[in-house]
């Protein structure tokens, strides 16, 4: 099975950055992810959004940086928050530092 690590960043005031003293992060196995949504970050894998600043990442708009192994590879991207299914953000959970 592969487990998909989340991590949410950014925010207001860019809560959950590097100085931050609370972190957002979760993990899911893909196979308990409903088809719709692993479809969905499998895509995001294969070919993530460009990089650019618009409207979904705004100033204090979240990100998520997803990680997970893919053919033996360590992998990782950061997307906006409106590229992440319901299900993946719903594992992330907020804890002290």
């Amino acid at each position: 099975m592969t487990m998909l690590h989340v991590e949410r960043l950014g925010g207001l005031a860019g809560f959950g950055g590097p100085r931050a003293r609370i972190r957002s992060c979760g993990c899911i196995e893909l196979a308990d992810l409903p088809d719709a949504a692993r479809a969905s970050v499998e895509a995001l894998f294969r070919k993530p959004p460009p990089k650019r600043r618009s409207a979904s990442t705004a100033a204090d708009g979240f990100r998520y940086r997803l990680r997970c192994e893919i053919d033996g590879e360590e992998r990782s991207i950061e997307v906006a928050e409106t590229a992440v299914p319901a299900a993946v953000s719903a594992c992330v959970h907020d804890e002290l530092i």
